[in-house]
């Protein structure tokens, strides 16, 4: 089994407000390929009533090497999207005015391919080679992986509160 190093734990931000919701998703997917991510959708929810209420569970990743890999879990949940018009540079566009969640898990895989836990051998190699060979390797990418899962969250959370519409 694939070594998780865990660096954010499901780091939560709220919004309350205006926002373009297709402008944000692309935002997003922007910043993370730009820094050479594969985006997986895992999981897409979306119920409507009155209001509109989704759910996305999004993996990214970034494959290091052979061995290792950066991982970007992101998880939204945005309830009671209603539409509204703002009024962008004298124009009216129609956006959308609800809350945002996002869950953001950065995370350092080692051995990402399973192929050192398939006997007691290959685990000891793999203990001794972290430990000893790969360590300083494993303490950059933990660096990286850090700066990368805060730079996510600061620049959508920066993104939020640049645009402020008038309804």
């Amino acid at each position: 089994m694939a070594n998780v190093i865990t660096l954010l734990d499901r780091e939560n931000f709220q919004y309350s407000g205006i926002f373009d919701f297709d402008e944000l998703i692309s935002h997003a997917k922007n910043w993370l390929s730009w820094r050479k991510f594969d985006i997986e959708e895992k999981r897409f929810t979306e119920k409507v009533k009155l209001t509109r209420d989704y759910k996305v569970w999004w993996d990214a990743t970034k494959f290091i090497d052979e061995y290792s890999a950066i991982r970007i879990k992101l998880e939204w949940e945005i309830t009671g999207i209603i539409d509204v018009e703002a009024k962008i540079n004298k124009t009216t566009k129609k956006i959308q005015k609800g809350d945002i969640n996002l869950y953001i898990t950065s995370e350092v895989v080692t051995d990402r391919q399973d192929y050192w836990t398939q006997n007691a051998l290959f685990s000891f190699l793999r203990g001794f080679y972290d430990r000893y060979i790969y360590r300083s390797t494993i303490e950059k990418l933990k660096a990286e992986a850090w700066n990368l899962g805060w730079g996510l969250f600061n620049e959508i959370k920066s993104f939020l509160q640049l645009y402020k519409y008038s309804e």
